[in-house]
């Protein structure tokens, strides 16, 4: 009776040892299919692993002759160094980007267009580019494109005024006194009209590209501008009063509106745009009023500091 119950042990702790075993190894198997511990290599009988943690070999060795199981861990430090790959690459350089845009020498598929060049460096210019209005370079408003395709030479030249006076719309039968005849009058309670007079010539076949009515402030203080009048085919004469100036128009700018200026100061150059109303060779006149609630001067010819008429004209080839 005693030996039978001494086999029945036996077999008991046999099969507790033989569970316990497979336990172990059923443990190591599910660490190493989750990462945690890698596989080093499998002999026959056992189970083994490297724990990147304790840096250690856990080996799971199971004996069939005894049925016995047991785990057993020793330190790698010391032993040969293990080949280690990644899960999806032969080395340790996969998925990485080399500077001529290749992943692992092999070059990346992309849906981007190559830019297409025309010499190192120098993309070509985009299609269909829709210029704004009035562009830096394209031919002024009123100009003729045939005529500035054909320009050959374009030359400045300026005029200083061959005449000059004021009159006054308060006194319309008064004249300009001879002591004032250095300044011009604009403005002011007496409604003092300066007047102001060129011969244009040289223009001949050729286009006026721009025209400047320009003159010197003069006095001790500034006064307000205001708009600028233009008779063409006339020049004023000293003692000439309001009654007797003939009906003109509004001077025009380059664009065809019309002209003006903000103010004169006193030693300061204003230039008016009036580029849209000379246009040939001849006498032309411009008139400016200035504001009636302050007057201002300005320098006329007998001054020495002369108002100029300055022009850039194109000559065609």
């Amino acid at each position: 009776m005693r030996r039978h119950n001494d086999r029945q042990i036996m077999d008991v702790r046999s099969r507790r040892r033989a569970a316990s075993g497979r336990a172990l190894a059923v443990l190591a198997l599910v660490l190493t299919s989750t990462g945690m511990i890698p596989w080093v290599g499998l002999v026959p009988g056992a189970f083994a692993a490297v724990s990147p943690d304790t840096g250690s070999i856990i080996a799971v060795a199971h004996n069939e002759a005894s049925g016995e199981s047991g785990l057993i861990t020793e330190s790698i430090y010391g032993r040969a160094p293990v080949a280690l790959r990644q899960q999806d690459a032969e080395d340790v350089t996969a998925g990485a980007t080399g500077a001529n845009g290749t992943v692992n020498g092999v070059p990346r598929e992309t849906t981007e267009d190559a830019l297409v060049t025309t010499g190192p460096g120098e993309p070509l210019a985009p299609g269909d580019v829709i210029l704004p209005p009035a562009v830096p370079g394209l031919p002024a408003p009123g100009v003729d494109p045939a005529v500035t395709g054909a320009i050959g030479v374009t030359t400045e030249v300026s005029f200083d005024a061959v005449s000059d006076t004021t009159v006054f719309t308060a006194e319309p039968n008064g004249s300009q006194s001879p002591e004032s005849a250095a300044l011009l009058g604009i403005g002011g309670p007496q409604g003092a009209v300066a007047l102001i007079s060129f011969d244009v010539a040289g223009i001949g076949e050729g286009e006026v590209l721009s025209a400047l009515l320009t003159f010197t402030g003069a006095g001790e203080a500034g006064a307000p501008g205001g708009s600028v009048g233009v008779i063409y085919d006339y020049v004023v004469s000293d003692g000439l009063t309001a009654n007797e100036v003939p009906d003109g128009g509004s001077a025009l700018n380059v664009h065809g509106v019309p002209s003006w200026f903000e103010a004169v100061e006193p030693g300061g150059l204003t230039a008016v745009d009036v580029t849209g109303s000379v246009s040939a060779d001849g006498t032309i006149t411009f008139v400016m009023p200035g504001q009636p609630e302050t007057s201002g001067s300005i320098y006329s010819t007998e001054s020495g500091v002369p108002p100029q008429l300055i022009l850039t004209v194109a000559q065609p080839a």
